[in-house]
């Protein structure tokens, strides 16, 4: 470890203080950055060249950190291990926390101006309405990656995507994929069937269609409602078509946990794709 580098052992110095403060949402839509914890995460962002303005890493792994961390960003500090843990909610944390530019191109409010192009274009697309569990939307974001999906849709009170757990859940997917959010989801839905989108409403209607009966492209757009909750009826009013996953129901299974199903929709449409 470098003699030169001072290390923090106070709580209450401002960069701690900004690293502790960035846990909550509030802070992270206030200053327009988030933070990743762990060396695999921050691996993903350098190297899908996020803007990394920060690197605190644990003094004991300095020697194992710093020669990456030193590649990806000059502003590099040391945390003492009791300072280190203080600012860190995992269980096990491997010693390094960097705090990222959030990724404005990539990771933005969709406008009604822009749903003709973004119909009209080949990317898979899928939506969700108010998928609050951040581990859910985490997972999503990585199956959206695994399976080919390339832009996720989301409505206004659905999970941080920079929610630490979300972050974990997607690990570097969260870098790759197309996230919009929309205030008013029905809305866009309607605007985008009739640009020639299908919507295909994920429920467990009587009347919902098996998936595999409802002649699935890559083009339809299928909808993922809340965890407990299920689809708005004017989101479902908005598609063209509710669908349901043929499952085994019985004693303590009444559905699949919506990241399930939304992923085994996404393969589903990877494989009549051919993709």
């Amino acid at each position: 470890m470098p003699l030169n580098r001072e290390i923090i052992i106070s709580r209450q110095n401002p960069t701690v203080r900004r690293l502790a403060a960035l846990l909550d949402k509030k802070e992270r839509k206030k200053s327009g950055v988030f933070r990743i914890d762990g060396f695999k995460l921050f691996l993903e962002a350098v190297a899908c060249e996020a803007s990394i303005e920060l690197v605190a890493i644990c003094s004991e792994k300095a020697e194992r950190f710093l020669p990456d961390a030193e590649k990806a960003c000059g502003n590099i500090v040391l945390l003492s291990p009791e300072v280190f843990s203080k600012i860190t909610d995992e269980k096990s944390p491997d010693g390094i926390i960097a705090v990222v530019k959030n990724l404005s191109e990539l990771h933005k409010e969709i406008s009604k101006s822009e749903i003709p192009a973004l119909a009209a274009s080949d990317k898979r697309i899928m939506a969700f309405e108010s998928l609050r569990d951040p581990g859910n939307l985490g997972t999503v974001i990585r199956s959206a990656s695994a399976f080919g999906v390339d832009t996720l849709i989301l409505s206004a009170d659905c999970a941080d995507i920079y929610n630490p757990k979300t972050l974990r859940g997607a690990m570097g997917a969260i870098f790759s994929r197309e996230i919009l959010f929309c205030g008013d989801l029905p809305e866009a839905l309607s605007r985008f069937s009739c640009e020639g989108r299908r919507i295909l409403a994920a429920t467990l209607d009587n009347e919902a269609v098996v998936v595999g009966n409802a002649a699935l492209t890559e083009r339809d757009i299928i909808l993922i409602g809340n965890e407990g909750h299920g689809l708005s009826r004017s989101a479902v009013e908005a598609s063209d078509l509710s669908v349901i996953l043929p499952i085994n129901t019985g004693r303590g299974v009444e559905s699949l946990n919506a990241a399930t199903a939304a992923s085994v929709f996404m393969w589903e449409q990877r494989r009549i794709a051919g993709k």
